[in-house]
């Protein structure tokens, strides 16, 4: 715990005494009761800005951590969306490949087609000259040359025989090349269906290749674009991650050093009160008066709220569960759960009961001088209050704990002050 505002009110007692007597103190032009009051409301102040630090910055933090994993999976979307693309161009160039290739079929094929149309009019020349010649012979099989053959006695046989052979060899030829122009006729039809089908498997691979890079292209843009949002809003959320740090830093070293002053003040204070104790008696009616000695503490003053063993965080120096950094824990915390009574640890006056971001709600007894010591008994994170003002008896129900203010659960912090600072209650408990 820090030292919040309401510990000054613990000394207005002592103060008021003072000012009614002639004890023979320093004057100061800034009185220290006052500036000490000014100091505390500046510590509450600082606190509860780091109250809010401390939650922001670890919003951001988080926030931070979720951004950084999803820059991680966008470098690696991006990686991955890369390789994809390499593979397409690397499809690509085997694809352009297989163009050249097919694009050299084709002008092989162009060139065979050429060759085959030039043999086919060759073809179609030969095929119209014997159609000639034999028209103009009145063609292969003429009635004279059949009247010949079936008149014949023999003795003109032999001229019979050359004629019709030589009918033969013509009508052999004439067959030849007809049956050659239709095979002619066939292979250029094939070669052109060769080039058509070569032609569209080219297109198409063409056309899958050239989508598949554009594809991909578009898919490595669209996670280099969101990599580069998400690299963005890194860099802002660090930048801002960074500020509330610093903030919290400067907050932290303001924190140190109004404590320090507070302490300081304080310090004035109990001179004052440990002067005024030796000069004056003060009214039982006041608090539980006795003259200041030099006796040691550890009287067992305060009523204990429970058992010792059962503390569970005591006095002393910790990492505050909230703000994640080293600071007093100013109490010892004992294990009540929400709803149970609280009762005054000794006699005194109510002087506080109100609530804060810190301490919730809660309540400061002020106990007079015990031993010359200047003790107040504080009860934090109440849930409710049954007695706000006004004097109080040892066990009195004085209201109900809770888990308000700066709590991680239901518990009752339990604290004492000496001389307006925060002490070990153990001393006063034991």
């Amino acid at each position: 715990m820090s030292i919040p505002v309401r510990i000054v009110r613990v000394l207005a007692g002592a103060l008021v005494a003072i000012s009614a007597t002639t004890v023979s103190v320093r004057a100061y032009a800034d009185d220290p009761g006052t500036a000490k009051k000014k100091t505390d409301a500046r510590i509450k102040t600082t606190e509860a800005d780091l109250d809010d630090i401390g939650v922001a910055l670890v919003a951001a933090q988080a926030k931070l951590d979720s951004t950084t994993k999803a820059v991680a999976g966008a470098r690696r979307q991006v990686s991955a969306k890369q390789s994809a693309l390499t593979g397409a161009q690397n499809h690509s160039t085997i694809v352009a490949g297989e163009l050249s290739a097919a694009q050299a079929t084709e002008g092989k094929n162009t060139a065979a087609i050429k060759v085959t149309a030039a043999a086919q009019a060759h073809t179609t020349i030969l095929v119209g000259g014997i159609a000639r010649r034999s028209y103009e012979a009145g063609g292969l099989g003429n009635f004279a040359l059949t009247l010949q053959i079936l008149g014949s006695n023999g003795a003109n046989g032999s001229d019979v025989a050359d004629e019709a052979s030589i009918a033969d060899l013509l009508l052999r030829q004439q067959n030849g090349i007809l049956t050659k122009l239709s095979s002619q006729r066939a292979t250029q039809k094939a070669q052109g269906l060769t080039l058509a089908a070569t032609r569209r498997r080219v297109a198409g691979l063409k056309i899958q290749a050239d989508n598949a890079v554009i594809a991909a292209t578009t898919a490595r843009n669209e996670a280099q674009t969101a990599q580069t949002r998400l690299v963005a809003l890194q860099r802002t959320q660090t930048l801002a991650r960074n500020s509330l740090s610093k903030q919290k830093t400067v907050e932290l070293a303001n924190l140190k050093t109004q404590k320090a002053e507070s302490a300081r003040l304080g310090g004035i204070l109990r001179l004052r009160a440990i002067a005024l104790a030796k000069l004056q008696h003060r009214s039982s009616s006041t608090a539980t008066a006795r003259p200041a000695t030099s006796a040691p503490r550890g009287n067992g003053y305060f009523t204990p709220p429970m058992p010792l063993s059962s503390i569970v965080s005591v006095f002393g120096m910790r990492v505050n569960p909230v703000l994640h950094v080293l600071m007093l824990h100013a109490g010892d915390d004992f294990p009540y759960a929400c709803g149970t009574p609280v009762h005054a640890a000794a006699p005194g006056t109510v002087i506080e009961a109100a609530t804060d971001s810190i301490a919730g709600g809660h309540i400061v007894i002020d106990h007079g001088f015990v031993d010359g010591q200047n003790l107040a008994s504080e009860y934090e994170h109440l849930s409710r209050f049954v007695v706000t003002s006004g004097p109080v008896t040892r066990g009195q129900l004085i209201g109900y704990s809770g888990t308000t203010g700066r709590s991680t659960g239901c518990h009752l912090h339990f604290a004492v002050l000496d001389n307006g600072t925060y002490v070990n209650p153990m001393i006063w408990l034991q």
